[in-house]
């Protein structure tokens, strides 16, 4: 390992952090300002706090370290159980955020409580003992502050935690199929790559502050991606909303790709029934189960899934053959049939749908879009009239 005296490096480790606790501050009001307080936003503010806290703080321990008297060797050990407490505070909002991300839903609170509260209970039990045993850290007779023997394993629990949030990410992007989806999970992914670099090159050199300046960079790359997520993602249901359709359909346009296409349209039966009957939360429900089906039918293909906007979905993909589509439509139906009683729901939980086909040659979307609603149209036509024919 090679050791650098701290007091050489006081500048530097001082100066990256506080420019790092600003860089994070920005993030952090930005994150207030501009998202909305939803589950998932809350968790990154918190995440973000942490952050800041734990550069503040970092800040703290290399300006009182080595500092004579009884109150600066006080100091000194709050401050540093504060900070290692504060890694696990990070830790535990990310693998919540990420498992939000991820599959939609919080962590389950058994799966919560005995792999990663208790646990980490028994890590800040260490942490607070410290003082008394140095199994953490510890302060020699100068005030200087020295790692102790279990230093190392409490960085390599978290990393082992951050690193198993990175695999169920990856294995999640290779099932995933939409674009900005696969993006994000990326993102997740390689969350932890800076402060794990951070970290390691902090073990073996002695005297350096890294981890955390990185870890800022990891939290601006998640703003990041989550600026443009909002641009182009539905937000309810995670599709790509109908401004990145249109993007993604010009884009095609743009590269003079001429291989066929199958355009199908959606749209949910009873939309306005069910949100007048049984409240805007069953709709939006509906509508997440919808993109749930979709998701699930077109896992592995190159469809393009979207919510064209209220009730309507759109799939794009490189089909030309009606026979093929007919049967994807009919797989659709019958995947929202059992939908509707796998979850016991109080309404009628189908879809009308149409499609048209592009061969290759030069037609304009706008006629595409006004076939495939046409045909959707008399589908919904014919919807009606089973319905009036056998009424529930």
């Amino acid at each position: 390992m090679i050791h650098f005296d701290p007091r050489e490096t006081l500048l530097f480790n001082v100066g990256v952090n506080a420019f790092s606790c600003m860089i994070t501050a920005m993030v952090y009001f930005r994150y207030k300002k501009d998202f909305a307080d939803t589950y998932d936003n809350l968790l990154l503010r918190r995440l973000q706090a942490a952050v800041f806290w734990i550069l503040f703080t970092d800040i703290l321990t290399w300006l009182i370290n080595g500092r004579a008297g009884k109150t600066m060797r006080m100091l000194g050990y709050c401050i540093n159980i504060f900070y290692f407490v504060l890694q696990l505070a990070i830790a535990l909002y990310w693998l919540r955020y990420a498992w939000y991300r991820i599959f939609g839903q919080s962590l389950p609170r058994k799966r919560e409580l005995f792999c990663i509260l208790l646990p980490f209970m028994v890590l800040g039990l260490l942490i607070l003992t410290s003082p008394l045993n140095g199994w953490c850290f510890y302060l020699d007779e100068a005030n200087r502050y020295h790692r102790g023997p279990l230093a190392a394993s409490l960085f390599i629990v978290l990393l082992v935690y951050l690193l198993i949030m990175s695999g169920i990410a990856l294995i999640q992007y290779q099932k995933e199929t939409l674009i900005d989806r696969k993006k994000e999970l990326q993102l997740i992914a390689f969350f932890a790559v800076p402060p794990i670099l951070g970290g390691t090159a902090q073990t073996f050199t002695y005297g350096f502050s890294l981890i955390w300046p990185l870890a800022a960079i990891s939290c601006l790359l998640v703003l990041h991606e989550k600026d443009s997520r909002a641009i182009s993602q539905d937000a309810l249901t995670g599709l790509n909303n109908r401004r990145n359709m249109e993007r993604y359909l010009g884009a095609r346009k743009e590269a003079g790709q001429n291989r066929p296409i199958a355009l199908i349209l959606l749209d949910v039966n009873d939309f306005k029934h069910i949100n007048d009957h049984f409240g805007h939360e069953a709709g939006d429900a509906a509508l997440i189960y919808a993109s749930d089906i979709l998701r699930e039918i077109f896992n592995g293909t190159d469809a393009f899934l979207a919510r064209y906007g209220g009730d309507e979905f759109v799939i794009v993909m490189p089909e030309n053959r009606a026979e093929i589509i007919e049967d994807i439509l009919l797989k659709i139906k019958k995947r929202f049939e059992a939908c509707s009683q796998a979850h016991s729901l109080p309404f009628c939980f189908s879809v009308s749908a149409g499609y048209a086909v592009c061969s290759g040659e030069s037609e304009k979307m706008s006629e595409l879009f006004a076939r495939a609603d046409e045909r959707m149209y008399r589908d919904k036509a014919l919807y009606h009239q089973r319905k009036a024919m056998h009424p529930q």
